[in-house]
């Protein structure tokens, strides 16, 4: 839905009559709300588990757009449709993710990549679907439709099997970390990351950080009881990790026995209000939120990076449809499905590859991005239907990246303990730079009656982020050179 929104924007700029501007803040809001509340859905995941937050969300964004349907105006829909729907979608997203990786290792870039291709499957068929509906029962109907389609994600979450539980592992046996205060133990000396890997590689020692205790395997840790008062999911370092765990091994140095999975806390559930404050709770949502990893350069080089991508992302699937209808094309809606079906076999295709030791992930990612931009600008020298399914068809693809790739590279860059905290600010990031986009280049056709400026907006922000990203090997080389020099001059002390 919120992919295919832009033909109900075509309809809602017809129907109220508003600035483009404004109507954008509908769909952008829906975005930001969608991401920002990830935190939130980690925490509630943390302490419920994956199918009862996704019958939630479900619940919650099936009655908000059925309301939808009898708003009478642009600020009503910004509420129902941005803000509660925004929310309930953003409580089925999480869980969708996390119920596939915690079930794989080997196979896990290919089980998520199909699992998230069906974001791209919805693009292709409700852009169209919706397109007849809108014309057989009005944009109410369609609405109203919509929403009861979105209750079949209820026994779809029931489907979401949970990791079964088994007897913990003796006290004797330091398989798991427990702590209070801290979460989970570090170690980021060379002697130790040497010590894990059975070698000391520079590139490694750079970036990669260990829990002391050796650990016992993934596949046996998935199966230890989490908690008696709730799922403990979230406390994974790789559960929200999306690439195979044998090519973490092979691109990190880091084998998959070592992957952490810290205790959630035995007490008695508190409270904060309504709200479960329980130790598994609070870390969950402590350690999505975490700054620290502000002062890392190439953290704050790839936020700033997502942040331009997230400003022009959306503005595509916004805006296509009311420019071609502008431009006298028939059927605009069926660029919207070649962007969803393109986009399918881009996540598929690149998270495949993603794990093949002779491809460079960052590279491709930084790649994909660029040429996303630059077709975007160039689409603006289209004027046919063909013209402009080319560019559709480009950009689906290699904005495929962006959602397929982005916890990888995450990993390669900043090892697997920090991918939760970097994944929890990026979501933040991403979700306050959505709500600029398409609200400015809805601004922008409204000042200057063209879409050709938001259009080389998106193209702009799109195509730097990922050239910025360019900079991230020179930063890594000069880090270690820095390091090699410290440790240089400890020896001769």
């Amino acid at each position: 839905m919120t992919y295919s929104f832009g033909v109900f924007y075509a309809e809602f700029l017809t129907y109220f009559d508003e600035g483009k501007g404004k109507t954008a803040w509908i769909v952008s809001i829906l975005v930001g709300v969608t991401l920002s509340s990830g935190p939130i859905s980690s925490s509630f995941v943390n302490r419920w588990g994956c199918q009862k937050v996704t019958i939630a969300g479900a619940l919650l964004s099936a009655i908000c757009v059925i309301a939808s349907a009898f708003a009478g105006n642009v600020l009503t829909l910004i509420f129902t449709i941005g803000v509660g729907t925004g929310l309930g979608f953003g409580l089925i997203y999480l869980p969708a993710i996390v119920s596939v990786t915690v079930w794989f290792e080997r196979y896990r870039s290919l089980a998520t990549g199909i699992a998230v291709c069906g974001s791209g499957l919805g693009t292709f068929l409700f852009a169209p679907i919706t397109s007849s509906l809108i014309s057989n029962y009005g944009w109410r109907g369609a609405m109203a439709i919509i929403g009861a389609l979105i209750l079949n994600c209820i026994p779809l979450g029931l489907m979401f099997k949970a990791v079964p539980e088994s007897p913990k592992t003796p006290a004797s046996e330091p398989m798991l970390i427990k702590s209070k205060k801290s979460p989970l133990k570090r170690s980021q000396s060379s002697e130790n990351v040497a010590r894990a890997n059975g070698k000391n590689e520079e590139n490694d020692v750079a970036r990669l950080t260990l829990s002391q205790p050796a650990l016992n395997k993934p596949s046996d840790l998935k199966h230890q009881s989490h908690s008696r008062h709730g799922s403990g999911i979230m406390l994974r370092p790789d559960v929200l990790y999306q690439g195979s765990m044998t090519s973490l091994a092979r691109f990190r140095g880091t084998s998959p026995e070592r992957v952490v999975l810290r205790e959630p806390s035995e007490e008695p559930v508190q409270r904060c209000g309504w709200l479960p404050c329980s130790e598994e709770f609070k870390a969950a949502l402590s350690e999505m939120l975490d700054i620290s990893l502000l002062i890392d350069p190439i953290f704050i080089l790839f936020s700033l990076s997502n942040f331009l991508t997230s400003i022009g992302f959306y503005i595509p699937y916004v805006y296509t449809v009311p420019m071609s209808e502008k431009l006298g094309i028939a059927n605009p809606a069926y660029l919207i499905s070649i962007i969803g079906a393109s986009n399918l076999v881009g996540r598929i295709i690149l998270g495949y590859i993603s794990d093949k030791p002779w491809v460079n992930r960052l590279l491709a990612y930084n790649l994909c991005l660029t040429i996303a931009g630059i077709s975007t600008g160039l689409a603006m020298a289209c004027w046919e239907f063909w013209g402009l399914a080319l560019y559709a068809t480009t950009f689906g693809f290699t904005i495929g990246a962006y959602v397929g790739l982005t916890s990888v590279v995450l990993v390669d860059l900043l090892g697997i303990e920090k991918l939760t905290n970097a994944f929890g600010l990026l979501l933040l990031f991403q979700g306050i730079a959505s709500l600029i986009g398409p609200p400015f280049a809805g601004w922008l056709y409204d000042q200057l009656n063209s879409y050709a400026p938001g259009f080389y907006v998106a193209a702009g922000t799109i195509s730097l982020s990922g050239l910025i990203l360019f900079l991230i090997p020179v930063i890594e080389k000069r880090n270690n050179r820095t390091r090699w020099n410290q440790e240089t001059v400890m020896e001769e002390i």
